[in-house]
């Protein structure tokens, strides 16, 4: 059940969740400690077989159910379509990112297109595997494709809704966030970048380096005609004096 009413929604969160019943209940619990009825939660259970939808029944956010498992690109595509905001915020439900972060990101959509949270503090806690890919995949899509953030496939981050609708984002599994940045390197938004503390996540990854690494790179590949075109960027009044 909405804990507000639409038309005072700006921001929706989407938390993607798989077999997330460790995590969830600690950012949920966080969250709601700091926002206000400009936000709305909406958590999207990809198909749990633990206790994920139990949990976020506890807590008064908008719950999404696939019936079977999609990937974490299928649960934010239905997240984005139940989105009521103007801004959509994504934050992975392990508790990896800190929830103060979301703050921040609304407050810079402000002024800035794009915001995301940067990983460059608490390199640590993430396996060195996926440490080495990540630098591989965040190179390749700044300086391939022009993308001017820092962490292109970080799991929190915030844009409009409206230019996520015109992406048609095609990723099912985690090649959704570098569809994301590409295409918004293409589409010339203005990005900020915000400084977090990257945390060791809670309960078991659902992250696979070769397999999951393997399906970045193509995404990554696939949308190499881009950089021949320009997506049209969605005119926002608000942006009429820049």
């Amino acid at each position: 059940m909405s804990r507000c009413h639409s038309e005072e929604i700006k921001h929706s969160i989407i938390i993607p969740a798989y077999n997330e019943e460790a995590g969830l209940p600690v950012v949920l619990k966080d969250v709601f400690k700091l926002i206000d009825n400009s936000f709305e939660v909406i958590v999207v259970d990809d198909g749990s077989t633990d206790g994920t939808r139990e949990v976020a029944e506890k807590f008064p956010c908008r719950l999404v159910s696939h019936v079977q498992n999609s990937g974490k690109g299928e649960a934010m595509k239905t997240g984005i379509r139940e989105a009521r905001g103007e801004n959509v915020i994504f934050i992975d439900a392990d508790n990896t990112y800190p929830a103060e972060g979301i703050i921040e990101i609304a407050n810079a959509l402000e002024w800035f297109d794009m915001a995301l949270a940067s990983r460059k503090m608490g390199q640590k806690n993430i396996p060195a595997f996926n440490r080495i890919g990540n630098a591989i995949f965040r190179n390749s899509i700044r300086y391939i494709y022009g993308f001017k953030g820092y962490d292109p496939l970080t799991g929190l981050y915030g844009l409009k809704k409206s230019f996520l609708e015109v992406m048609n984002l095609e990723s099912k599994g985690f090649g959704i966030e570098s569809e994301i940045c590409i295409k918004a390197a293409r589409m010339g938004l203005r990005i900020m970048d915000i400084h977090i503390l990257y945390r060791d996540r809670l309960g078991e990854a659902k992250l696979n380096g070769l397999r999951d690494g393997y399906r970045i790179c193509v995404t990554i590949l696939r949308h190499f005609p881009l950089l021949f075109q320009r997506l049209e960027k969605p005119s926002l009044n608000r942006y009429a004096k820049y």
